[in-house]
């Protein structure tokens, strides 16, 4: 059974850096394949994760929403075929929609697959102004995720920490959220977080609802 693990945030939450810490630190022993989606050209290190023993399939065709279906879903066989890995991780780029990378992994029906966690990284300080500029983008990403794992809370005022995540809470009642700097946790404590069970179900189920609703509607959005 192959794992597969999302990771979502907009560019510079620290998205790259959370996957180094759970790869040296919480995935060892693991055969990983990471999947990226860039918009734009700024990519993950990719000799760190080669060392590391990591295959990358990268997909540098733009917005994650409109090749979606395409590229991202022949990769994706392509890697499960070709290696055969423990686990996969998913990192979109900052602009894709969460919920439309989960459901083109569930579009997918494939066997010995399962959709392991939905991870959303969010700057503490900047939630209240990416939600207030990128709105519906930034909102799917933290309405999505099963765990919320904000960045940049070392040294933060209390009551901004705790304005971030009464915003947060606005959007998802469920998620878990870490609010400790990661440097005083380990990559397994938060790994831990991330696979909580029972609020993966509450995103599938939410998931299978909104599906429901958009039935008739045809998703669609313009390139900038």
């Amino acid at each position: 059974m192959t794992k597969i693990d999302i990771f979502s945030g907009f560019l510079g939450a620290g998205k790259t850096t959370l996957i180094r810490k759970l790869i040296s630190e919480a995935f060892k022993g693991e055969k990983l394949v990471l999947i990226e989606n860039e918009f734009g050209k700024i990519a993950i290190d990719g000799g760190f994760l080669q060392d590391a023993g990591i295959e990358i399939t990268e997909m540098s065709q733009g917005c994650i929403c409109c090749s979606l279906v395409g590229d991202f879903g022949k990769a994706l066989r392509q890697v499960l075929e070709t290696y055969h890995p423990d686990r996969i991780l998913i990192e979109p780029s900052g602009v894709g929609k969460l919920s439309d990378v989960i459901r083109a992994v569930q579009n997918l029906h494939m066997e010995d697959v399962t959709l392991n966690s939905f991870t959303t990284v969010a700057d503490a300080n900047k939630c209240k102004m990416y939600m207030k500029n990128f709105g519906e983008f930034y909102n799917d990403q933290i309405e999505h995720a099963n765990s919320i794992i904000l960045s940049r809370t070392d040294g933060i005022k209390p009551e901004k920490l705790e304005a971030c995540v009464a915003l947060l809470r606005e959007h998802n009642q469920n998620a878990t959220i870490i609010t400790t700097p990661w440097d005083q946790l380990t990559g397994a404590q938060i790994l831990e977080t991330m696979e909580h069970k029972n609020t993966l179900e509450e995103e599938l189920k939410l998931l299978a609802e909104e599906t429901e609703h958009e039935h008739h509607h045809h998703h669609h959005h313009d390139h900038e």
